[in-house]
């Protein structure tokens, strides 16, 4: 993996913008930390001057050969490229037969070749996880491509004068040719999902390059047109095979894509939790290479002990025969995890940010490329939110006074975080009745619209926000665009549009980035995905239990005491961190001698002083978070990773913490 970022213009000479360019490039530097490559064109080459940086993380053929931006043979294409194509040596070995002379190992080289056979169409060829933009000097053109799935990510931003694009919003803030204004939408949607939905960002007018999408930006007039180029599509005949036949195509399809990704010139692992997806592409990496070597994060402390995945993950291992490591953390650092906002640039509040982030950090001393689970519990219903989807049709029937006496006995009991089934229960019963995806939205995210509109009550006072939509339109959308046949795969579809890689694979690449470590994710193979999502539902879901059809075609992964262990997914204690330790943020905003002052300015809280979070509101949070009426973490993390957000973006007054930045070596040169 890599950091890419670019500019195309018509307003700077040539000193601003390979100044700019640099600036862009060395804010990416812990995506890449085996160096840095700039490439600048001006007139008459082409008729806007354009820029292409690559910081490198070294993978296949690591030698010099790899750099770049890298040419094709007549430099008529320039590539800068951040992911893997793993299916790149057959396409090598036809290009190869058709006559294309290669210059390194490298899968960057087969997009370029491929490009020149076929233009923006050859993203349909390829099997990876990629984003990446070519230089075309002859078509005059900038263009860009994201993976189907949205493992890796691209943003983008487009002006009169200038476009710039980069992998993280970072790169496009630090050419200093846009401006930090809020949006104030994306704004609304976080406190629903606690993360920033795309295309949008958090900043107006930068926007992400949409999973599966290309982007074509036409240099003479810089403009610019989006189009997708893939989306599952409804397959009769999957949805009509007999259960051993899917799990048959399950095997062979997802066997299939963990040999592909195994291939590396790199030390390469498997994170293993000892959950069904993460044991499942640990098992099959163990069939493909006798020596596989897993990782997991172990959370010492009796406090911590709910959390702790290792002891199945360790059964797990000695079973399928890995060579296994525990990376220990001992004890976590609740507000070591707030600095981790640098790698996103935006507000996310999954502190699940911050074990990946140690786990990544960990590994890396041992590996430079990890596979992990990641999309199994999307695209095969594991999570309880699609059991509740089919219980709340047929609770349909329930009056509504029966559904408050229920709710309101529900309300007596003392929440904590050891109790996820009482908070999934007030949860469920409290969206009954709703507008279908106004329920879905209270079953798995955080504030709704009556909640926000408290929140942000100073705010709309004063007159910002006033037609925000509603975030469940997001959610909307993303169903109404599906083909699928079965209304419960079509929601499965729509997290899989939603909240994969807005959540799990945003903090995925971002903190296994932050390290220089690579990730890849098996599951979500294209194909697999395609096949998992026409799988009839039924199959799915057996017994009350998730990943039944998943599970079921591999069982000679799991030992007894994994199979049947339940399903905790890879968590943080959030409820316990806020009590301990992160609800004194809001303490140290009223008190000038606080310590967290010292730590995080003299200016924390300026959200809600300056009246864009109504401090009531939060104040009300954290009485019933203290109280056991409701386990109210996520919000009150939110709030804080919005001040730390605001302060650091908005009004610039907190610096940014830098974790690691790599070894930046600049080889600029023109053209």
């Amino acid at each position: 993996m890599c950091g890419i970022s670019g500019i195309a213009t018509s307003a700077l000479d040539r000193r601003q913008m390979e100044a700019a360019i640099e600036r862009m490039a060395r804010s990416l530097g812990h995506r890449g930390p085996d160096g840095t490559g700039i490439r600048s064109f001006h007139p008459p080459d082409v008729s806007r001057s354009v820029a292409l940086a690559h910081n490198r993380l070294a993978i296949i053929d690591v030698s010099e050969a790899g750099r770049e931006p890298m040419a094709n043979e007549d430099e008529t294409l320039w590539l800068t490229f951040n992911g893997e194509i793993y299916n790149f040596q057959p396409i090598r070995d036809r290009l190869e037969r058709n006559g294309h002379r290669f210059r390194s190992r490298t899968d960057a080289e087969v997009i370029l070749h491929l490009y020149e056979e076929m233009g923006p169409s050859c993203v349909e060829e390829f099997d990876g996880i990629f984003a990446f933009a070519i230089l075309d000097r002859k078509r005059d053109s900038l263009f860009l491509a994201r993976d189907p799935a949205g493992v890796k990510p691209l943003f983008y931003q487009a002006s009169t004068h200038h476009f710039l694009f980069g992998s993280e919003i970072k790169a496009l803030l630090a050419s200093s040719l846009i401006s930090s204004e809020v949006n104030w939408q994306a704004a609304s949607d976080f406190f629903t999902f606690l993360y920033v939905p795309g295309p949008a960002t958090m900043f107006q007018g930068i926007f992400q390059v949409p999973p599966g999408h290309l982007l074509s930006l036409h240099l003479p007039d810089l403009s610019f047109g989006l189009a997708s180029y893939s989306n599952v599509r409804r397959d009769a005949e999957i949805e009509s095979l007999p259960y051993e036949e899917v799990k048959s195509r399950i095997r062979e399809s997802l066997a299939a894509s963990v040999r592909r990704q195994l291939v590396s010139d790199v030390p390469l692992g498997v994170f293993l939790s000892g959950g069904i997806d993460s044991t499942i592409v640990a098992g099959l990496a163990k069939q493909a290479e006798a020596d596989i070597h897993s990782y997991t994060l172990s959370l010492r402390g009796d406090a911590y002990r709910y959390f702790d995945e290792s002891e199945k993950a360790r059964a797990v291992s000695r079973h399928l025969g890995t060579q296994h490591r525990e990376l220990e953390l001992d004890p976590p650092d609740a507000l070591e995890m707030l600095d981790l906002l640098e790698f996103f640039d935006q507000p996310f509040a999954n502190p699940t940010t911050y074990l990946m982030f140690q786990l990544s950090r960990k590994a890396r001393e041992h590996i430079t490329v990890a596979l992990c689970g990641a999309g199994g519990d999307e695209l095969f219903a594991g999570y309880p939110r699609s059991r509740a989807v089919r219980l709340a049709r047929r609770l349909a029937w329930l009056p509504s006074p029966v559904v408050k006496l229920a709710s309101a006995g529900l309300g007596l009991i003392r929440d904590s975080h050891k109790t996820p089934h009482l908070r999934r229960a007030r949860k469920f019963l409290a969206g009954l009745g709703d507008d279908f995806f106004a329920q879905y939205a209270n079953w798995t995210y955080s504030l709704n619209e009556a909640d926000k509109r408290s929140l942000f009550r100073p705010l709309l006072a004063g007159g910002a926000g006033q037609h925000l939509r509603p975030s469940t339109d997001v959610l909307r959308e993303a169903f109404e665009e599906s083909a699928l046949g079965e209304f419960d795969n079509r929601i499965l579809e729509m997290d899989v549009k939603t909240y994969l890689p807005g959540n799990i694979l945003e903090y995925t690449d971002r903190m296994s980035m932050a390290v220089g470590l690579e990730v890849r994710v098996p599951i979500l193979d294209f194909s697999f995905v395609s096949l998992a999502l026409n799988t009839p539902f039924a199959f799915k879901i057996r017994g009350g239990a998730g990943k039944a059809v998943l599970a079921d075609s591999f069982p000679e992964f799991f030992p007894p005491e994994a199979r049947n262990a339940p399903k905790r997914g890879f968590a943080a204690p959030l409820g316990l961190w806020i009590t301990q330790v992160l609800d004194s943020y809001f303490d140290a905003s009223f008190e000038p001698a606080h310590p967290l002052r010292k730590r995080f300015g003299e200016d924390v809280g300026a959200a809600w002083r300056e009246g864009i979070l109504d401090f009531s509101f939060i104040q009300t949070l954290r009485d019933s978070h203290r109280r056991g009426q409701r386990d109210a973490s996520h919000e009150l993390f939110a709030c804080i990773l919005f001040d730390l957000w605001w302060r650091k973006y908005i009004r610039q007054t907190q610096p940014i913490v830098h974790w690691n930045s790599g070894k930046e070596r600049l080889c600029a040169s023109s053209s």
